[in-house]
């Protein structure tokens, strides 16, 4: 593993030529409140990574805000609303990579056809502790050519430290227990968790998620080591605020990593 002059470590896959902190931000798939020109907004403003939030009917994880962005899509219409989301970023010089988040739901359109892989860069999977179903959705998804991001909850047990060990893209750690919504502060033991999973031989970049809300927060991930941060509650909070509200919040994310 070398480093980047920046000091950001640069690791194995599809992420190693980002040398700079890595910046992933929640895009509500099919919420008709959060229109697809938005993500040009995400695009200007140096998001990595666009977490592509598809609808779940448990969605067991996730607090008020996303919850509520989910029960507002129309979930029948994924792929369709997935190949608007591609197109819109395809019109960007500098488009961030799409990852598709979902839960392991049953009937999950993902599960069984690969072709609704079709463009994606990676998919990470949330799902309760030994699902099938999440292995089935990943599995079909590699079978497309996508790799699995891993999801890795608190408390960090043996089954997150597997996990994180195979993914092929990057690991989102729970930073703070509970559901995912703004926190005061970023959890400090975060950083031997962090440590935990490169001892365990985790090579791919390790971002924290859950309750990172504005850019000091993000420094703060940065400084107990995180390779970066994934933020959702507050990136959609901004978003229904309007352009302008969205702008300002990925602007600072972005300012408080590269800081």
């Amino acid at each position: 593993m070398s480093v980047s002059q920046t000091g950001v470590p640069r690791r194995s896959g599809v992420l190693s030529t980002i040398t700079r902190p890595l910046l992933s931000c929640y895009y509500p798939l099919g919420d008709p409140e959060v229109p697809v020109e938005m993500l040009d907004i995400y695009a200007d403003c140096g998001v990595d990574v666009l977490e592509i939030g598809m609808s779940s009917p448990d969605p067991f994880l996730d607090g008020p805000d996303v919850s509520a962005s989910m029960a507002r899509a129309d979930r029948g219409q994924a792929r369709r609303q997935l190949d608007a989301v591609l197109d819109q970023l395809a019109r960007q010089r500098h488009a961030p990579k799409p990852l598709l988040m979902c839960y392991a739901d049953a009937d999950h359109p993902g599960r069984v056809t690969p072709q609704f892989w079709a463009g994606l860069s990676s998919v990470l999977v949330v799902a309760r502790e030994a699902d099938p179903v999440a292995a089935e959705i990943e599995a079909c998804a590699k079978s497309a050519g996508v790799p699995a991001s891993a999801f890795v909850p608190l408390p960090l047990k043996e089954a997150g430290l597997d996990a994180a060990r195979r993914s092929a893209f990057y690991v989102m750690l729970q930073a703070s227990a509970g559901k995912t919504g703004p926190r005061a502060q970023v959890d400090p033991d975060a950083e031997d968790r962090i440590a935990r999973l490169r001892a365990a031989g985790v090579e791919v970049p390790i971002l924290l998620g859950f309750g990172i809300s504005n850019g000091a927060q993000a420094g703060s991930a940065r400084a107990l080591g995180a390779d970066g941060v994934i933020v959702g509650s507050q990136v959609l909070r901004a978003a229904f605020s309007g352009p302008q509200a969205l702008a300002a919040t990925l602007t600072d994310l972005r300012g408080g990593l590269d800081a």
